[in-house]
């Protein structure tokens, strides 16, 4: 049963990708080791290095740590319950929003969101390379979040994003495990690709 259990999930890759994306996935199973300073630094670099629209860097990221308590808890307190299950011992949770207009010209960004996903993408392979896992959350109450954090009203809210380094499943709750184990799958490309007009 431990073999099984300690299995990550398992992909069926039709091509071949860079090992970064094979290796991340949105996992539950998280240590409560402390992820370093210098990674979360590492983390946030790389999205810096994003491309975006007129490149705007419309990105904006509030973190907290699981040692930071008070501010950790304010985090957590916004989560659904379903998330709370499992985020309760991560050591780092991310909280993204992005600038709606552009500040050179004032007028709205439609590309905004686009970007601050480009953003995100690229700190989550980032964590892959320095051996964190990153699953990114939509599940948290929004209007909340906007009243803890103190966001503008010129900025969209994006994802609140779990960070830590990977945990063996088998100390997980079983419900947890049964997620983790569930096979990653992904439509072939013959779904959303094609060599043409639409």
């Amino acid at each position: 049963m431990i073999n099984e259990l300690t299995m990550t999930k398992s992909a069926n890759i039709e091509f071949k990708v860079a090992d970064l994306i094979k290796q991340r996935k949105s996992s539950r199973a998280f240590s409560t080791k402390l992820v370093e300073q210098e990674k979360i630094n590492s983390l946030f670099e790389a999205a810096r290095w994003s491309a975006s629209s007129m490149n705007e860097q419309p990105w904006q990221y509030l973190f907290a740590t699981r040692e930071q308590t008070e501010l950790w808890s304010k985090f957590f307190s916004v989560l659904n319950e379903g998330n709370k299950t499992w985020v309760q011992h991560v050591p780092l949770l991310i909280f993204s929003v992005t600038r709606k207009v552009f500040k050179r010209f004032n007028s709205p960004n439609a590309y905004t969101l686009y970007d601050l996903g480009a953003a995100n993408s690229l700190l989550s392979l980032q964590a892959v390379d320095l051996g964190l896992q990153v699953r990114q959350m939509a599940g948290y109450d929004h209007q909340k979040a906007r009243e803890i954090f103190n966001v503008p009203d010129e900025f969209e809210l994006g994802v609140m994003m779990a960070v830590g380094y990977p945990a063996p499943i088998e100390e997980m709750p079983e419900e947890i495990q049964a997620k983790e184990l569930t096979a990653r799958e992904r439509l072939l490309q013959e779904h959303f690709v094609k060599n043409g007009i639409f």
